[in-house]
């Protein structure tokens, strides 16, 4: 790679990490194209990056951004993903990560915390802010319904 391509790469790095809300490092000695593949392809919609990056690079573009301290976990070859939904990333890579044994979770950072991989499958374990929010309806819905249930069983009992 010339000067030229990794001062580009690291640019769109940088660019990239100003927008995330957490950054994952995991190792993935021995997993094939196709179980490669299966793993970016659940990722795309949740990561702006998910990239096999030289920890150089990588690092240097860490630097000075709010995910400088990831750049401690990288010490053997691997893969970095820059996550825009990071509670949903940590769903994806512990569930990938049990599937395929060749796949290590290292850590990472979401907001302040620095998470090693039993932070992550702890993470992982929690709701979405999606089923977060239906649970909240469903309990503000649920006495108007009951309360819509007895009134309509008396009526008929009335008549």
């Amino acid at each position: 790679m010339r000067r030229e391509e990794k001062s580009d790469l690291i640019s769109a790095l940088q660019s990239s990490l100003k927008e995330a809300d957490g950054v994952f490092v995991i190792e993935n000695h021995g997993l094939t194209v196709k179980e490669m593949e299966s793993l970016r392809n659940e990722l795309r919609p949740l990561v702006s990056v998910f990239k096999v990056v030289k920890n150089r690079l990588m690092k240097l573009a860490l630097k000075d951004t709010n995910f400088e301290p990831v750049s401690d976990l990288m010490k053997h070859p691997t893969a970095v993903a820059v996550a825009t939904d990071a509670l949903a990333v940590t769903k994806v890579l512990a569930k990938f990560a049990d599937e395929h044994q060749n796949l290590t979770i290292v850590g990472g950072k979401m907001d302040a915390d620095l998470l090693d991989k039993d932070g992550i499958v702890q993470l992982s374990k929690l709701p979405s802010l999606l089923e977060i929010r239906s649970t909240i309806a469903r309990i503000l819905v649920e006495p108007a319904s009951r309360l819509a249930r007895v009134s309509a069983e008396y009526g008929k009992k009335q008549n």
